[in-house]
């Protein structure tokens, strides 16, 4: 019996990964063949490459819900360092895509850094034990990493994803119940730089413009996003049957996924992925919720709100709700890198659901406080 309880993963989490992966398979396919068709090539040419890095997303969720978590824990600082080497690489020679230097070998670095980030601020917080009220503890020493995580972002320019990062940070410390003083006068002075970047760096002045403007041209993705979604009405196009991928969304396998299954799926479809997402984020809550260990809870939090964040700006951008940014629908955009990054997280969420695991000691254990237990 307790071989069988030792063994066993949150199966709700998993299959509800694995339906949208296997729905995304659909939904990359109609949104971008006829793009590859434009372009001179077959319509399955990007359903292909998709596919690839499917089985690529598996082993990496496998992989990763059989590693104890507490291995993150144990390499958080190296996984940081490693983000950061490819974030600089990509500045340095990954040449400029759209006004911004975020690609390099194929890799959007700023994916891994992100994992690595959430890693080493939740090793912090999981170290500090009841000294997380003290400025050191909840601002200073997690604050470091975040800063120059911030630093590349602005730099590349990516600020959407500076955002992310900020509020997953907020999130975390939050749990970890950091100094409220603390905490709410780091994101004052947090939210008030972050604006004023915005408004300097043109990259993202231009879109915030843009998105005030209605009539702007520049606003064109997100007019017929909102038209695609209203095409589609109650049922839907049919899949395939969409119009607003002909050449009128840009990007449309991509930035505005969402948009493509409201027109070819109709309100029925984008409710049910809504509900899909939504039980996601209920199960990871939950996972945290139910951790033995400081940082599988801190963990748990910061992988379940990245991937709220990306999935809440992606239906931010197709309803018109929010400028564009180009962050992809979790498992349903076509990207290599988002995708494999987010089969991680759910695997890491599902060892972190499994009895028995963070083995690697440390000083504190969340529930019962003892020294010298798991992670």
């Amino acid at each position: 019996m307790t071989g069988s309880k030792s063994a066993s993963i949150d199966k709700g989490l998993l299959f509800t990964a694995l339906l949208l992966m296997i729905f995304g398979i659909v939904v990359v396919y109609t949104a971008s063949a006829p793009q590859a068709l434009k372009i001179g090539l077959p319509a399955e040419y990007y359903l292909k490459a998709h596919l690839q890095k499917i089985v690529i997303a598996l082993g990496v969720l496998i992989f990763c819900a059989k590693l104890d978590y507490g291995f993150w824990k144990k390499f958080s600082r190296a996984i940081f360092i490693v983000g950061c080497a490819l974030t600089i690489a990509a500045l340095v020679v990954g040449g400029e895509t759209k006004g911004a230097n975020r690609w390099i070998w194929g890799i959007q670095p700023s994916e891994i850094l992100k994992f690595g980030l959430i890693c080493w601020v939740c090793a912090k917080l999981s170290d500090a034990g009841d000294e997380i009220k003290t400025l050191k503890c909840s601002i200073i020493q997690p604050g470091i990493p975040f800063l120059i995580a911030a630093v590349l972002l602005v730099m590349q320019p990516n600020l959407s994803m500076m955002m992310l990062f900020s509020f997953i940070m907020v999130s975390v410390l939050f749990v970890a119940q950091a100094r409220a003083k603390y905490l709410m006068i780091a994101s004052g002075v947090g939210g008030v730089a972050s604006i004023i970047i915005m408004l300097v760096k043109s990259h993202s002045s231009k879109r915030i413009m843009n998105y005030f403007n209605e009539g702007n041209a520049g606003n064109y993705q997100v007019n017929h996003a909102l038209d695609a979604l209203g095409n589609g009405g109650l049922w839907g196009t049919g899949v395939g049957m969409g119009m607003q991928k002909l050449g009128y969304l840009p990007e449309a396998h991509k930035d505005v996924a969402y948009s493509v299954i409201g027109e070819e799926f109709g309100f029925v479809g984008t409710f049910l992925v809504l509900c899909a997402f939504g039980f996601l984020f209920y199960k990871g809550f939950k996972i945290a919720q139910n951790s033995s260990t400081r940082f599988g809870k801190y963990m748990a939090v910061g992988l379940t709100i990245s991937l709220f964040l990306n999935f809440f700006i992606h239906i931010c951008v197709c309803t018109g709700l929010g400028p564009t940014t180009g962050q992809p629908l979790p498992f349903l955009s076509f990207g290599g890198t988002s995708l494999i990054c987010s089969a991680a997280f759910i695997g890491v969420l599902l060892n972190i659901s499994k009895p028995g695991t963070g083995k690697i000691k440390e000083r504190f254990v969340y529930k019962n406080y003892e020294y010298g237990s798991s992670v």
